[in-house]
């Protein structure tokens, strides 16, 4: 019984041991390029030598197999399994840098004899070899014999290798017969590899051929792989390494740094061809580590350009993309000259790694524009973009483990591209559910969500009454409204999101660039709407727009680290009371006035005080007396209060809704927002309720005739609306209708 179970037990192990056995010898290997497939006839040969680091393919995960082997191919492989050194002499080669390992490699090739340069002084590294001179390398650097006709026969593909080639109508095959006659064909990478990889095994150089069972490479629908003559180059950023890849020619041209005390920006740029054209690379880096990429070819030629920004992963296990097109777009108007014809960005992109950890990148589209611009009398300008298309252009290769993204811009003629993304290292929603509401809430609210983004600030669809205006009517420009993300700060405060953080620190560096070294935000591109009733055109100060943005950095400047953040709260007040000296206002009494919307640089004009634009601009000197104590804001703000007052009857129209303006003719004209002056009164009714209670009647006055009016029309109301009046006590005039989160 012992013997016999003892049997059954040896029997067991050894069956266990065969199937292990079996099963190593199965295991699939990683493929590591997209091009040399399992099928492929060479490629045993290649993953060894890559393995040993003999030879090696790109960085974009293509070997090239059937390309032309050049001499600098070879002087590298051959160094590498020779070993090679500095050789200090006192020439080089012209089509070489002095100094460099391409340098090195080929100045050790000729000095052991194994590679002859094209001519004196000229190397000619890119050259492709000839059989001829391959064998004549072979042989002096393994010191062959000159038959060697076995290993040509052993090495040469097969019939049935030959059509497993992608590119048979490039490269001729001649039979090993006619190779030993003429000797003279190309050599592809490809048979490089076989020949080499043989002989080193011959030469006892490579112990033990390997056999590899290659995972199956992936590839999106519109990935385009690489041609030989692509030009490939890497981009130095060292935390998130970015390549370029163009069938142009693309030279380092400069690299600028600039820190904003929270945020950093490196920008990288290239020449592209010879032409003009060039793309310049932004990389922004955030308090959290997460990363902006913005990526602009500008290309002035007359030719159109393409270059790839990739981006590659490693140890993934898995990816999914969350598309934002899985809710359709709620467009209001599809007449080209008026709609806004940006849609959402891409998607999402989730990567799961090896190690369970999870990463993100949000990825925006791509967008084709011509630069617009508009020079007047006084050399001012007014500018803007002409969109020309939105373009999806994100696409993968997937080689084992390894994700190779590729952003694709392509620029026609005097065209700009732009695209961009974010990149984290953590989770950029709290859940699918959060990123699911986002994207929903993008697709029904596409207007007022950012997805143009540039390094400069996001481009928004202009009204129609702005110039300059394309034939099209595809006119977009920075809006300073948008650039503050007021929504995705109000997000984050509500979930704590990554991504909404990331868009407000966002927001706080465009705002910076929009305003360089200037006093205050100025309007950059002409509403010929203002044009025609004042004859004022860009640059302007809108006060309402600078208002908000004070506010905007007064609120939330603070929790985001922004330094001086209440510096714009005191310079727009500063403005504010210096516009009576100015003349910029609507005087209704010695001790009242209004002040004036807009406030043309150069240009001498008074232009009209629209409701909306008093109460921001009387509310923000409130605060900023509340915040600094300087009595000069709050005398100014009791002067726009007291024209209020004096003139409450007449600011309410018959329907009860407010007027939209007052002339500088003292006439009251044109429909007001639908909640926006709402949400104001509300807000100064807060602030006079703290400072003097006095004028708090006429404020009731006007909070209930609008709301009534609202409630009549069933136009509804925004969230803020809803708990402001509920904060003052006048919950019982929430108008009728539905609840939104953006002001009309």
């Amino acid at each position: 019984m012992k013997v016999r179970k003892w049997n059954t037990a040896t029997l067991l192990l050894a069956l266990l041991f065969v199937c292990s056995i079996q099963s190593v010898s199965a295991q699939t290997t990683d493929v590591k390029y997209i091009d040399v497939p399992d099928h492929h006839w060479a490629k045993n040969e290649i993953m060894q030598l890559d393995d040993m680091k003999i030879i090696t393919g790109n960085f974009d995960m293509q070997f090239h197999p059937e390309t032309p082997l050049t001499k600098g191919q070879a002087a590298v492989s051959f160094s590498k399994i020779f070993g090679s050194k500095f050789i200090d002499k006192s020439y080089g080669f012209s089509d070489i840098a002095w100094g460099s390992d391409k340098g090195r490699f080929a100045l050790t090739a000729v000095e052991n004899g194994w590679i002859q340069p094209s001519r004196r002084g000229f190397f000619g590294f890119d050259e492709p070899l000839t059989k001829t001179e391959l064998w004549n390398s072979f042989m002096t650097a393994f010191d062959m014999e000159k038959d060697f006709s076995k290993i040509v026969a052993s090495s040469w593909p097969s019939s049935s290798d030959r059509a497993t080639l992608q590119n048979i109508p490039i490269y001729t095959f001649p039979q090993v017969e006619e190779f030993l006659q003429y000797g003279d064909s190309i050599v592809s990478r490809a048979y490089f590899s076989k020949a080499l990889h043989r002989i080193l095994v011959e030469t006892n150089r490579i112990k033990q051929p390997k056999r590899f069972t290659l995972s199956t490479p992936e590839e999106s629908g519109h990935y385009r792989k690489s041609v030989p003559e692509t030009y490939l180059g890497s981009v130095p950023f060292n935390t998130h390494p970015l390549y370029l890849r163009s069938e142009e020619t693309f030279e380092y041209k400069d690299f600028t740094q600039t820190n904003y005390g929270f945020s950093r920006d490196s920008a990288y740029t290239y020449a592209v061809g010879k032409e003009g054209a060039e793309i310049k690379l932004t990389v922004r880096e955030l308090p959290n580590k997460d990363v902006f990429v913005f990526s602009e070819l500008t290309n002035p030629t007359d030719k159109s350009i393409t270059v790839e920004v990739l981006q590659k992963e490693q140890d993934i296990e898995r990816f999914d993309l969350f598309r934002y097109d899985r809710y359709p777009l709620m467009r209001e108007n599809l007449d080209l000259t008026d709609a806004d014809m940006t849609t959402y960005p891409t998607g999402l992109l989730r990567f799961i790694k090896t190690d369970g950890t999870v990463e993100e990148r949000m990825i925006g589209q791509a967008y084709q524009s011509k630069q617009l611009s508009l020079r007047y009398d006084n050399d001012e300008e007014s500018v803007s973009r002409e969109l020309i298309e939105e373009q999806e252009n994100f696409s993968y290769a997937l080689a084992g483990k390894t994700l190779l993204s590729s952003y694709t811009l392509q620029a026609k003629a005097g065209e700009i591209v732009d695209h961009w993304y974010v990149d984290s290292d953590e989770q950029l929603f709290n859940s699918k559910d959060d990123l699911f509401k986002w994207m929903r809430e993008t697709s029904q609210n596409h207007k007022k969500r950012n997805k143009w983004y540039t390094a400069e600030g996001s481009y928004n669809k202009l009204a129609d009454s702005t110039e300059p205006m394309p034939v099209s009517g595809q006119n977009y420009g920075r809006n300073l409204l948008m650039l503050k993300e007021d929504r995705a700060l109000t997000l984050y405060h509500e979930n704590k999101g990554r991504y909404f953080k990331n868009l407000v620190y966002n927001a706080f560096v465009n705002l910076r660039n929009f305003k360089e070294n200037k006093d205050y935000w100025e309007t950059e591109v002409t509403s010929t709407y203002l044009k025609n009733l004042y004859d004022i055109h860009a640059p302007f100060i809108d006060t309402r727009f600078n208002e908000q943005i004070a506010l905007f950095y007064y609120n939330s400047g603070d929790e985001f680290g922004i330094p001086s953040a209440n510096e714009p709260l005191r310079d727009y007040a500063d403005l504010l009371v210096s516009q009576q000296r100015k003349g910029n206002i609507i005087r209704v009494a010695s001790d009242a006035y209004y002040i004036a919307d807009y406030f043309p640089i150069k240009q001498k004009v008074t232009t009209h005080t629209s409701m909306n634009h008093a109460l921001g601009g009387m509310n923000i000197l409130l605060m900023s007396y509340q915040e600094f104590g300087d009595w000069r804001y709050l005398h100014t703000a009791r002067n726009v209060q007291r024209a209020i007052v004096y003139q409450k009857d007449q600011w309410i129209r018959d329907n009860g809704d407010i007027w939209y303006k007052i002339s500088p003719e003292f006439n009251f004209e044109g429909d007001d927002y639908k909640h926006l002056t709402l949400e104001d009164l509300i807000d100064s009714y807060q602030l006079w309720q703290q400072i003097d209670p006095i004028y708090l009647p006429t404020l009731k006055q006007l909070i209930i005739s609008k709301a009534t009016f609202l409630s009549n029309e069933k136009l509804g109301y925004t969230t803020k609306i809803k708990n402001g009046l509920k904060k003052i006590g006048l919950d019982e005039y929430l108008p009728d209708g539905d609840e939104v989160t953006d002001a009309l």
